[in-house]
């Protein structure tokens, strides 16, 4: 987001947006009430799909800052990274509950929430490729390139089911409940790609990419038990 861009100016649009409708709303409309020109607003966010997702390339950036920060070991880090997201869109429920209302009235905002979604997996995906790469401790250099997608992947699978789980019932405990949750799922990888520190890697026991499909919908059950089936 432009660091011209206020917080509470971003909130006002998002409003508004949710107020008229997506179609509705015309970018006059938004460049008023962010008390813009016309030429303004389009160089300050781009268009209306980027006043939605405007919020994210703050949080990218924070999330990049604390993982390349952090003292915490692997697994601690990406537990912690993830909840740093989650409690992001939980701060704000009405910002969060506004967009969620938004992407369910535009294809092109739900195909841009996918690819805002692989920008958070690229960034854990590196992140963990280089932690991993430096810790050693799969015993193959090979096994660093699959864990890293498949953890990164399967992590923002979990966040955004359980995203999708609050939006659709708002509860209280489900920051404690997700970081569980993510807890589990990160062990569960860990540790089926970790080799045994009291013996060396076979052929046999080279560690292999970790593939598996869920359903848009899945909830953390579904995918933690996919990711067991996947390891075998």
């Amino acid at each position: 987001m432009d660091q011209t861009v206020t917080a509470e100016t971003l909130a006002a649009l998002l409003r508004l947006l949710d107020t008229q409708g997506w179609e509705a709303t015309t970018v006059d409309e938004l460049a008023r009430e962010a008390g813009m020109s016309r030429a303004t607003f389009f160089r300050t966010f781009g268009g209306k799909e980027d006043v939605v997702f405007a919020d994210h390339a703050d949080m990218l950036a924070r999330l990049e800052d604390f993982l390349a920060s952090t003292d915490h070991d692997t697994a601690s880090a990406l537990r912690e990274g993830l909840l740093l997201v989650f409690r992001y869109h939980l701060d704000d429920a009405e910002r969060t509950m506004a967009r969620h209302r938004l992407l369910r009235q535009s294809q092109a905002l739900r195909n841009r929430e996918l690819l805002t979604s692989h920008r958070y997996e690229a960034l854990f995906r590196h992140w963990l490729r280089d932690r991993l790469a430096a810790e050693g401790a799969l015993g193959d250099e090979a096994a660093v390139g699959p864990l890293s997608a498949a953890l990164s992947g399967a992590c923002v699978a979990l966040h955004n089911s359980a995203l999708r789980q609050w939006l659709r019932e708002p509860r209280d405990g489900v920051l404690e409940d997700f970081s569980a949750r993510a807890g589990q799922l990160i062990r569960v990888l860990l540790e089926g790609y970790r080799a045994p520190a009291e013996a060396p890697r076979t052929p046999a026991q080279r560690p292999v990419a970790v593939v598996t499909m869920v359903g848009q919908h899945a909830d953390t059950e579904e995918i933690v038990a996919a990711v067991r089936r996947a390891l075998g």
